[in-house]
């Protein structure tokens, strides 16, 4: 609901016959409309940077009439499926609004979004910036009404890539049989489970302890994330398994409710923090040597490693593709792949730089 102060007042005129008459009221002033937008996320973190970006563009727009604000760990601490909690939240109208990773929909009936995360499709910040654009996004997004939320718009966050903890892993058969920690997601897990492991979102001292008893093997994050896991670890970073995009959405009762000017700011923020979210993506390179000098080591799989990966990872492009929507978008992308720079290899580093 609007929250507005509207002040009503007649000022009593007395005139010489004493009789009183009204006089025009001033404009009705409009208090700020709070919307308040739920992440798993904290002050720190790339996805909190977009956050935070997208209120300052509302602010800018709209006076402090409309105002952002943030409900970092939204769901709390050490929850199971986190992401898929905040979505949860805010179809049920818990929160205004969320800023949800992509991926993390296709377990909650949505999956419009299943192309961006095929394997080793979207792997350089030049496409993951492409991908984000309305002409493919917006297709996408759209695949959100049917929950109850309206998708304003993606951002781009970064690569993901398989971290390993003790012996590096370069090959499926270093997964076999072995637990990989990742975010809960239907896209990620079925990758994972192609190559041997077994996906599982840890949460609390499950996930260190079984990286101490040798069952944990590797988690998948970013060169970002992986500086506060809880061990060391080793990326190759030639085996970029896909990327991280932000599905920024505001529950659909009430984005229906605001007026009609509200919402296109609210698009118009949201447009303008996505491109200052392509831009603000630091390098892969950058990433990787600052991961080495945080402890980090980065290595270079073997092209015969790297296609073993991407032979595992066919049976996931099977079932993806079985969706004629889903197998027309993947297409999109592979033209703007073609189109792509080569990548520049990132060299190899140990732990110091």
């Amino acid at each position: 609901m609007f929250l507005a102060s509207i002040g009503l007042g007649l000022t009593a005129i007395l005139g010489a016959a004493g009789c009183t008459a009204p006089t025009a009221s001033p404009p009705a002033t409009e208090q700020a409309r709070v919307l308040r937008i739920a992440t798993d996320d904290e002050p720190g973190r790339p996805a909190a940077a977009q956050i935070e970006e997208f209120a300052r563009q509302v602010a800018e727009r709209y006076g402090g009439q409309l105002v952002i604000e943030p409900v970092w760990k939204a769901v709390g601490e050490d929850k199971d499926d986190w992401d898929q909690a905040v979505a949860r939240g805010v179809v049920a109208g818990d929160f205004d609004m969320a800023l949800v990773p992509a991926r993390a929909w296709d377990t909650e009936g949505v999956d419009s979004f299943a192309a961006l995360h095929a394997p080793f499709l979207v792997t350089s910040n030049t496409l993951l910036s492409k991908v984000a654009e309305p002409a493919i996004a917006d297709e996408m997004l759209a695949g959100l009404d049917k929950v109850g939320v309206s998708g304003l718009a993606l951002f781009p966050e970064g690569t993901r890539l398989l971290f390993s903890f003790g012996k590096p892993v370069l090959k499926p058969a270093d997964l076999s049989g072995k637990t990989v920690r990742a975010p809960r997601s239907e896209a990620t897990y079925a990758l994972l489970q192609a190559l041997g492991a077994t996906p599982d979102d840890l949460v609390g001292e499950r996930f260190p302890e079984g990286i101490a008893a040798g069952k944990v093997v590797a988690a998948e994050s970013s060169f970002v994330g992986a500086r506060s896991l809880p061990a060391p670890t080793t990326a190759a970073a030639n085996l970029v398994l896909f990327s991280k995009l932000n599905s920024l959405v505001a529950n659909a009762n009430v984005f229906q409710g605001l007026s009609q000017s509200q919402r296109q700011l609210l698009t118009e923020a949201a447009a303008a923090t996505r491109t200052w979210a392509s831009e603000a993506m630091t390098s892969t390179a950058d990433d990787a040597a600052a991961f080495c000098l945080n402890g980090g080591t980065v290595i270079t799989a073997a092209a015969a490693d790297i296609a073993a990966f991407k032979a595992a990872g066919a049976a996931v492009y099977r079932k993806l593709e079985a969706d004629p929507e889903t197998k027309a978008r993947i297409a999109k992308i592979r033209e703007l792949a073609a189109a792509d720079p080569p990548h520049k290899q990132i060299p190899p580093c140990t732990p110091g730089g």
